[in-house]
């Protein structure tokens, strides 16, 4: 059965409009926002926002240039998304929030860590890396799904990409997960201009110097049989930043919100009660 999509929603932060999706329970425990990956959209959460929706004002938000949200012309980096996020959380009242970011969302949660400290009640850094000159680079299958097919339709790039990308046999044993990935890559999918940009605003993320000034409740998860961002990438940022957690999710890649999903969102949800 086909996973209805909701209308988006929007939030002006004044120099462009973000669109998001938002649950609401009746008496929230604090707010949650979830920042999706490279080439992905806030669809991705789909798994975790009902999940956490039942305790927490939970937010998923299309980064500039994805999704409904604003496109634009001029290059950007992850800081300047971090920022976007900043001015989200600012403008929806939601802050401070527990900022859970997969990949290119974990950069961006990183920088907005970095940035701007006072938003952030807890960090959860999923399949990410400090970058910089830490960064261990993705192996052959990483590479490959870094440089997607166009001649493809979404849902048949997407398909493509997240297979060699996630534990190897896994989309062939839960079809549900892969049409649900095709179907989130087929709502208004990525132009090849828009997904350069945005794969070039993850060229100059660099942390690393910061890892150690970071005071904020922080658990780090990967998977350790990531071909993107490599398991050495997880345990630099466990070992860097003061007092993190560190979750490892064996014969997992990259996708651990899915590949994990159940075990994710407990062990998640568990973390960010504490916090």
């Amino acid at each position: 059965m086909t996973q209805q999509i909701p209308e988006p929603r929007f939030c002006n932060i004044g120099t462009r409009t973000l669109a998001y999706d938002e649950i609401r329970p009746e008496h929230p425990q604090g707010n949650v926002l979830f920042l999706t990956g490279l080439g992905s959209n806030r669809l991705g959460w789909r798994g975790q926002l009902p999940v956490f929706g039942e305790k927490y004002r939970t937010f998923s938000i299309d980064h500039r240039d994805t999704g409904d949200s604003d496109t634009t012309d001029a290059d950007y980096s992850t800081a300047d998304q971090a920022d976007d996020a900043a001015a989200f959380l600012r403008a929806m009242n939601a802050a401070p929030a527990h900022v859970v970011g997969i990949s290119m969302g974990g950069f961006i949660a990183l920088n907005l860590a970095v940035r701007w400290p006072e938003l952030v009640q807890s960090l959860t850094l999923v399949s990410t890396s400090a970058g910089g000159a830490s960064h261990v680079g993705p192996e052959e299958a990483g590479l490959d799904a870094l440089r997607p097919d166009f001649s493809l339709s979404p849902g048949a790039r997407a398909r493509r990409t997240y297979g060699l990308i996630m534990a190897p046999g896994f989309l062939d044993a839960h079809p549900e997960a892969s049409d649900a990935i095709a179907a989130n890559a087929d709502y208004r999918p990525l132009t090849p201009e828009r997904y350069a940009r945005q794969f070039r605003s993850t060229r100059t993320h660099d942390v690393t110097a910061d890892l150690e000034k970071l005071l904020v409740p922080t658990m780090v998860v990967h998977g350790d049989a990531d071909p993107l961002v490599r398991y050495e990438n997880g345990q630099h940022l466990a070992a860097q930043i003061p007092g993190a957690e560190f979750i490892t999710y064996p014969g997992t890649g990259h996708i651990p919100i899915v590949e994990r999903a159940e075990e994710f969102n407990e062990a998640v949800l568990g973390f960010v009660a504490q916090h």
